[in-house]
């Protein structure tokens, strides 16, 4: 019965994960356009000792659930919310990252940032200026910005000053997080192909709360039960060895 207290070990550990990936996303819920993730498990075959070959539970990795979360108008101008399989691509002190908070705001040098002072780059991968003394900020849906000048008996134009780049990343499922909702892509970005956004909105996380509270109660049950099996099977192998002891005694 070793091979049973094994798998139910192991039943534990991979519990253990689920547990923390589940509470990861709840204290997330309200994280501006966090992404849920999911662990990946799979069995692991061998032999312990002698007897037939035993399944162990193996974590694999964890992938990241794509679903758009629902868009919020904020009214605030310098808010976008993206709409499609795109990021935005900024530049971090530990190089190009990639995002879809869409919080963004001027530098105190006149630069277009992230909410944690990361540059947000254009198309080309160039930094976005935003003079200071420019008119109110308009953000089309192919990411260009733009203010008007001119009224008054004056022609009025607008001026362009720059585009943000939408980016598709390779393996969107498997992506590397690297906090604050930035992640790593694995291989070269491509420009995002339609995909839009929103002015004056923001994307909310796609976790869903009730859904995430129900697979937490079923966490905590399956660990219990995995556990009254191996504190079973420990009191088992207990008593085994005391009535062997017992037997040499006499």
């Amino acid at each position: 019965m070793e091979n049973a207290l094994y798998v139910a070990l192991s039943q534990q550990m991979a519990l253990r994960r689920m547990l923390d990936v589940t509470a990861n996303n709840i204290a997330n819920m309200n994280t501006t356009a966090y992404r849920a993730e999911r662990p990946v498990f799979d069995d692991y075959v061998t032999r312990v000792s002698q007897g037939d070959p035993t399944a162990f539970v193996v974590d694999r990795a964890t992938y990241t659930d794509l679903r758009e979360g629902t868009v919020s108008v904020t009214g605030n101008p310098l808010d976008i919310a993206i709409r499609g399989d795109a990021w935005l691509q900024v530049e971090t002190p530990g190089g190009v990252r990639y995002t879809r908070d869409g919080r963004l705001q001027r530098s105190q040098d006149g630069m277009l940032v992230t909410v944690d002072g990361h540059n947000v780059l254009d198309a080309d991968g160039n930094t976005v200026e935003v003079p200071e003394d420019v008119g109110p900020i308009s953000i089309g849906a192919d990411g260009t910005l733009s203010y008007m000048v001119g009224g008054q008996g004056e022609q009025i134009q607008s001026v362009e000053l720059g585009r943000i780049g939408l980016f598709t990343l390779p393996n969107p499922a498997g992506l590397q997080r690297d906090g604050n909702g930035l992640v790593k892509a694995e291989g070269e970005a491509l420009p995002a192909v339609g995909a839009s956004i929103v002015q004056g909105a923001l994307e909310g996380s796609n976790v869903q709360p009730i859904m995430e509270m129900v697979r937490l109660i079923d966490i905590n049950r399956a660990y219990a039960l995995a556990s009254n099996m191996t504190d079973s099977e420990n009191r088992r192998q207990s008593n085994a060895i005391d009535k062997l002891g017992g037997t040499a005694s006499a």
